[in-house]
């Protein structure tokens, strides 16, 4: 059976034609002093500054033979053109050509496939032709013929006839070397110094060789047949190594002393196996312009990966490391490895029996348990011996009770109870009361057991003292606080605590109920949304999300991040829901894949030399919709960048500011836009449109190469409102709207003045209509309370007239009796008495008290008559005073005379002289004029 491919400590990262947008050929890779990579490329020349790569055309569109990277300029040759390329303020690159410097044009159909700086000066090969530039004049060399490639070793460069041997350039002219001519045959396709010892030389067919500066002599090495058999085309010295590039086979490293290092091919890794260009960095890292794409190779990597290209083993869910051998369950049964003294694991073998699905391995005691789908197992030498019969054994669990240790383990159908029999852990009972499918087990310091039902969630136990039997269960569900639903539980610093997605929850045993685990999931930050914690001992746990994980050291309720992971950076895929992570001792933990299983080394991770440096602000563009662009480069990006209304389409390009390779992960956040941070991604460049106005900061950041956060570059930038929505023009708003407002209040003011007045109109007139009907009413009642009054006092002034009358009429019958009795008795009657008696009846009848009496009633009766009277006619009489009253009250003459004392005569005597003093017309009647007045 095949091995699993081995990959010591490299991991390979991929640039296809579809990434740059470019041609799939490389020729040639150069690399300048701020890391970045420049390709010559068919479509042109590619500018890779570790985030982004861009592609910079030539005028006639020509492919890209060859690039040298030279103190500020990239040095580039194509068909029968070459020149160089510089940097502008806003990141383009401005292409020059030094054709028109050349002192004659000697071109024949030349490309230029090699560039190579020499001392002060850089020189340009051809197959025809090598050209030197001084930096003043472009001049070619005298050849003898044609020649191949133009290659520097060291302090040296030299360059091959075709079909010849070596020539070296000094001072501008061939010298031969003796004794190449042995290569006549092939083609020399590198030289390399190494540090200390004999130059290498490697050839197209004839492998490689030493020369010592006088002989040539081959160099017999651990891969010196596969050099030959897939064909070496460039090769480079990186650090203590040397790296060769094949046309057949991908990449060969060795050590000085010719053994194999790795080989690294596109079964293992490359994109291609036709290596057209190498390059390195300063961390002894390989850049490869290949057939097809160009990759980068991290000879560092703190992942090894082993990968089952076939599938043959299938999908790895758990591993163990026991008696210098790795063992490996997968869903298809278990294998073992065995470990090599540089300590990589290689022949992998199934354990006989073992196939089908296995769930967990576990050393307890120098002996291995593994939990299959049809029991759980020991495995010794390779052998199986079943100590359980329950199918599907998810786990072991270590328990303390009072009485003895056991172990515990969730099945598909029960809790199985394992106790100890002459040294082997053997299922001794069941847990009765309790049968159902059960993934995950975990028990709280109470005793209480947590189950995770492989469906319908979690359930919490409580067993008696020997776990013979359930005397408790329960299902925990929305009134134990899980208002979310999970079968997961997991133990984190002695607390049961389960997973919503979002944040942690712990049990509260004094509640009897879960809580949000405020105090982790504030430490864990974004890792407080995973659902799955691995306890790898030591208070060491992985929380893993879909898209990355952490290391993190959890003690005494304190939480500190080790490692970050981003499983795409390493093309880990790792088993969804089955994700785990195996501690194969204090440096390699074992991460199982769906295709295989990678190692991380964290000492290897602890050694990496980190760049905390925050990502660098390439270019800011923004634009408006006509497409009309305004564009701000990386110094711009330092300053608050104003911006009108029009341009409210905003992107960023940014790059890490570690050596261009590795694949780099960022993440934004523009407030005001973005309600969080961004998910970790590798694209470099982030892009909002539509903005409103307003006061906008973007912020970036990277990871290191151990996750952990860089710091943040920022970028201030404000989009000013149109005019209309300027402050100024909101100023003029608010006066305008200031004086709308007053001249609305003063409309309204002066309405309501309108109103008022009509109202106070409107009230005025009904005031005085009710005024009129009051004083109306008024003179109604005091009319007729006057009348009644009147009435009243004509009624009494009637009666006290009537008397007077009645008391006059007797009076004057008195008087004519008396007189008849005079007459009669004569003397009889004395003249004294009948005087005296006539005397008294005479002033009774004339009685000036009646007459007060009646002048009172009656101007009661008749206001003021006798006043206006006497003021109209001032010439009347008492005599005319009393018969006017009288008149007045509407007497006749015959009531009058006993009034007046008179008779009737002269009564109507009193009334003609009267009339005169009226002055009345003989038709009037001076009763109605006397009533009228």
């Amino acid at each position: 059976m095949k091995p699993l491919h081995a990959e010591n400590q490299f991991t390979v990262f991929h640039y296809a034609s579809s990434d740059y947008k470019g041609s799939n050929q490389n020729w040639d890779i150069s690399k300048d002093t701020n890391g970045r990579i420049f390709i010559a490329n068919n479509s042109g020349l590619l500018v890779f500054d570790g985030s982004r790569t861009r592609l910079f055309e030539m005028n006639e569109k020509t492919l890209l033979r060859s690039v040298a990277c030279i103190d500020d300029k990239v040095y580039t040759g194509s068909f029968e053109e070459f020149g160089y390329w510089q940097e502008t303020e806003n990141g383009d690159w401005i292409y020059t050509s030094l054709v028109p410097r050349m002192k004659e044009n000697v071109f024949q159909n030349d490309e230029i496939w090699k560039i190579v700086p020499f001392k002060d000066k850089v020189y340009f090969q051809s197959f025809g032709n090598i050209f030197c530039f001084d930096q003043k004049e472009v001049t070619s060399l005298k050849l003898p013929g044609p020649v191949l490639f133009l290659l520097k070793s060291s302090d040296r460069i030299f360059t091959q006839a075709i079909n010849g041997g070596l020539f070296e350039i000094v001072e501008d002219r061939l010298e031969p070397i003796p004794g190449s001519e042995i290569f006549s045959s092939t083609e020399i396709k590198t030289i390399l110094q190494p540090e200390n010892g004999p130059m290498i030389i490697g050839t197209g067919s004839m492998g490689l060789f030493q020369f010592d500066g006088e002989r040539f002599t081959e160099w017999k090495t651990e891969a010196s047949d596969a050099l030959k058999q897939f064909k070496i085309n460039n090769g480079i010295v990186l650090g203590n190594n040397l790296v060769f590039g094949t046309i057949l086979k991908g990449l060969f490293v060795l050590d000085y002393e010719g053994h194999l290092l790795h080989h690294i091919h596109s079964g293992n890794g490359l994109q291609n196996n036709t290596v057209l260009a190498l390059q390195g960095d300063k961390e002894n890292n390989v850049w490869a312009g290949l057939d097809k794409g160009f990759d980068f190779v991290w000879f560092h990597s703190p992942i090894d990966t082993y990968r089952d290209v076939n599938m043959e083993a299938g999908s790895v869910y758990t591993a163990a490391l026991q008696n210098n051998e790795l063992y490996v369950g997968t869903n298809q049964g278990i294998y073992y490895y065995q470990i090599s003294k540089s300590g990589k694991f290689y022949d992998r073998k199934l354990i006989q029996n073992s196939q089908g699905q296995v769930w967990f391995m576990k050393v307890l005691e120098d002996k291995l348990y593994c939990g299959l789908n049809d029991g759980t197992y020991i495995v010794e030498n390779h052998r199986l011996t079943k100590i359980s019969d329950i199918n599907g054994g998810y786990n072991l669990k270590q328990i303390q009770t009072t009485e003895k240790d056991i172990l515990l383990q969730s099945t598909y159908t029960e809790i199985a109870v394992f106790e100890k029999t002459s040294g082997i852990w053997i299922k001794n009972r069941t847990l009765k009361g309790y049968n159902a499918p059960t993934r995950y087990l975990e028990m709280d310091h109470l005793g209480n057991i947590f189950l995770g039902h492989s469906i319908t969630g979690l359930y919490l136990l409580q067993a008696s003292a020997g776990f013979d039997q359930v005397i408790h269960q329960r299902k925990l569900g929305f009134d134990e606080g899980l208002t979310f639903k999970t079968n997961r539980v997991f133990k984190v610093d002695n607390r049961v605590v389960v997973p919503s997605g979002n944040e942690f929850y712990q049990w509260d045993a004094l509640s009897g109920s879960f809580e949000v685990y405020d105090d982790l999931n504030n430490q864990l930050g974004s890792f407080a949304s995973s659902e799955t914690v691995i306890h790898l001992g030591n208070n060491k746990y992985w929380f893993i999300k879909p898209n990355e994980m952490g290391m993190f050291e959890i003690h005494f309720g304190k939480a500190k991040l080790f490692y970050r992971l981003i499983p795409e950076m390493f093309d880990l895929n790792m088993v969804e829901q089955y994700e785990n992570i195996v501690v194969l001792n204090d440096s390699l933990q074992l991460i199982c894949l769906e295709d295989g299983f990678a190692v991380l080394n964290l000492n290897t991770l602890s050694k990496i030399e980190e760049v905390v440096k925050p990502p660098e602000i390439v270019e800011l563009l923004f634009w408006r919709q006509n497409d009309q662009t305004e564009i701000f480069n990386r110094e711009d990006a330092r300053k608050r960048i104003q911006l009108s209304h029009r341009y409210n389409n905003f992107s960023a390009s940014f790059a890490a500011p570690e050596t261009a390779g590795r694949r780099n992960y960022f993440q934004t956040y523009l407030e005001g836009i973005d309600n969080k941070w961004s998910e970790w991604n590798t694209l470099s460049r982030s892009e909002y449109t539509r903005l409103p106005p307003g006061k906008y900061v973007f912020k970036v950041r990277g990871l290191t190469v151990r996750g952990m956060l860089t710091p943040e570059t920022i970028v201030y930038f404000h989009i000013n409102p149109p005019w209309f929505l300027a402050w100024y023009s909101f100023l003029g708003y608010s006066i305008l709207l200031l004086l709308f407002v007053l001249l609305l209040w003063n409309n309204y003011r002066r309405r309501q003045w309108k109103k008022q007045e009509q109202f106070l109109r409107d009230e005025n007139e009904k005031m005085k209509a009710r005024s009129k009907q009051a004083e109306a009413e008024l003179f109604k009642v005091s009319n007729e309370k006057l009348q009644s009054e009147i009435t009243t006092k004509n009624m009494e002034l009637a009666k006290n007239t009537m008397a007077m009358i009645k008391k006059n009429e007797l009076l004057i019958e008195i008087r004519k009796e008396l007189e008849n009795q005079k007459e009669e008795l004569g003397f009889r009657l004395p003249s004294k008495y009948f005087s005296r008696i006539n005397k008294l009846i005479e002033s009774s009848i004339n009685s000036e008290h009646d007459w007060e009496m009646f002048e009172h009633l009656f101007d009661q009766a008749h206001e003021n008559f006798f006043r206006r009277l006497k003021q109209d006619y001032s010439d009347l009489t008492t005599s005319d005073f009393r018969l006017c009253a009288y008149l007045r009250m509407n007497l006749a003459s015959k009531e009058i005379a006993p009034l007046l004392n008179i008779s009737i005569r002269g009564v109507e005597e009193k009334r003609y002289r009267l009339r005169k003093k009226f002055n009345l017309l003989p038709e009037q009647n001076l009763t109605e004029f006397i009533i009228n007045f």
